[in-house]
This record gives C-alpha cells, structure tokens and sequence, in this order.
C-alpha cells in the first residue's frame, strides 16, 4: 500500500472542512495519519475514501455537493508528457489536484486525459514514440485513474445497473474504465466487461444482469457485418429487458455505421454519456 501522502490542506479540500477541522479529527482518530520526520501530517488516500463513503451513506452528515471552481484543469501536454515518462506518481499528484480543487470528473476525462491521449495516438501514429511507449502510458493512466477513484465519493444509490465494455476487436481499455468511473460516481451500479468483448457474450450478460443502460465503446470495427448482426440481436434482447444502448467513440460517428447499430444514443464525449445516464434515472423516479 503506497504511503500516506495527502497534507491537512488536500484532506481540507476533499473534505470540504477547515484545516483545524481536519487535525481535531485525527487528534480525535475519527481520520487516521501518520507523521513526517518533520512533524506533518500525512493522510492515506484509502482513509479518505473510507470516511467519505461513510459520510456520503449517512443520512445525517451528508457530503457537500461537489462544484467546479476556476481552478485550472491539467493541461492535456502536461499529463502526456507525464505518462509518456511513466510517471505515475506526478500523473495521479495532477489528477487528483484537480478534483481536490472541484474539477468534475466530466471536465478531466473529456479535457485532460481525452486531449492527453490523442495527442500520445498522434505521436505513435507520427513515429515520434513506440508502441511500447503507447502501452506504458496508457498503463500510468489507468493506474493513476485508480488512486482517483479511491478518493470519489458515489452520489447515492439510485438502484439503476450499467454495463460497459469496448466491441469486439477494440483493445483500448482505457474508455471502458472511465465510463464505469463515471457512472459508479453517478450512483450507479456498474459492471465493467472491459475490452474486446464479444457482442453475444455482452447479450448473455445483458440477460442475466437486466441492465438499465448498456454502454458500448468502439474505436475500431473489424468484421461490419458480423458485428452488424450480433448487434441486431443485442438489441432485441436490450429492448426485452427494459436496458438502454449508448454508443460512444470514433468508431460510431459515421452516420451509415449508426444506420447500422440502432442506439437510443450517441455519445461524442463523456459529458453525454452522464447526461444520458442523468436521463435514464430520473424516469425511474
């Protein structure tokens, strides 16, 4: 387990209390932390996230809403150049920074880390890096993405079950974890099938889950007519069990490929994808 590193100040910010706030509660050991050879206090991620789902269940200290302040976002060239050096530590330092200064999770993903991994596309595309290089920082974002999410307080439950995954073919995990981040903030119950999953294994899980809402990346379509047909399947049996179909990514932009893959949706960024999925809950109520 990595060492306590967050200061008063951050667990402040996360918090939404004051920094004398924060230190009576680890006086107290209502949050646990550890001291520097200095003699600072240092927070663990995993204690914050503790104390923040125990706040968010409790319906007598609900957690503040989260809202965005002028706080810069990361630029996207400054966390490229952090995963492309394989720095983990300085790329999740940025990322949770950001949402500890009330950056939403939907500016991140479509800003910064959806600019950062184009530009790393581009420049393995251009043969300025390799594609091992490609791998590695796509490694450091998904690691980096976890120590965000270990701080993300879910909004309450609202009851409703997702499943994401990319199409068969397309291996980029990355879009698929951070849909599922985005929805379990939401409050949703989210099953992550990641990469290349086949569409008849998505349509078995779809009648066995009884999802609400499917959510389907594509970056890359292999086999058109074979994804063609499974897909018209899917959607017999989504439409059976009461789910949606959101069809996100580069992949599902052409207008004669949506002809193809009837959706109640298309997203073209994150930002609809919660939208969506805002959509879909309030019917429920």
């Amino acid at each position: 387990m990595p060492a306590p590193s967050l200061t008063t100040k951050q667990v402040a910010r996360l918090l939404n209390v004051s920094e004398a706030t924060v230190k009576r509660w680890a006086d107290d050991g209502v949050i646990q932390s550890e001291k520097t050879a200095g003699g600072h206090r240092r927070f663990s991620i995993q204690a914050i996230a503790r104390l923040r789902r125990e706040n968010a269940s409790s319906p007598t200290r609900p957690m503040p809403v989260r809202k965005r302040s002028g706080h810069a976002l990361p630029s996207p060239q400054s966390l490229r150049e952090l995963l492309i050096k394989g720095d983990e530590s300085g790329a999740a330092a940025a990322l949770l920074d950001a949402y500890l200064n009330h950056q939403t999770l939907v500016s991140l993903f479509d800003n910064t880390i959806h600019g950062a991994m184009r530009e790393i596309g581009d420049q393995w595309f251009n043969g300025q890096i390799s594609i091992a290089d490609e791998h590695l920082a796509t490694r450091v974002a998904l690691n980096s993405l976890q120590r965000l999410r270990d701080v993300i307080a879910p909004a309450e439950a609202n009851g409703l079950k997702a499943i994401c995954c990319a199409i068969e073919g397309d291996l980029h995990e990355l879009p698929v974890h951070l849909a599922e981040m985005l929805l379990e903030s939401e409050g949703w119950d989210a099953l992550n099938l990641g990469p290349n999953t086949p569409l008849f294994a998505l349509r078995e899980m779809v009648t066995h889950e009884r999802p609400r809402l499917i959510s389907v990346s594509c970056r890359i379509l292999l086999d058109l007519d074979r994804a063609t047909l499974e897909f018209g399947l899917l959607r017999k049996v989504a439409d059976k069990v009461g789910a949606s179909i959101l069809l996100g990514g580069e992949g599902f932009r052409d207008p004669s490929l949506r002809a193809r893959f009837p959706s109640d949706t298309y997203a073209s960024d994150f930002a609809d994808l919660v939208n969506f999925a805002h959509a879909l809950a309030k019917r429920k109520d």
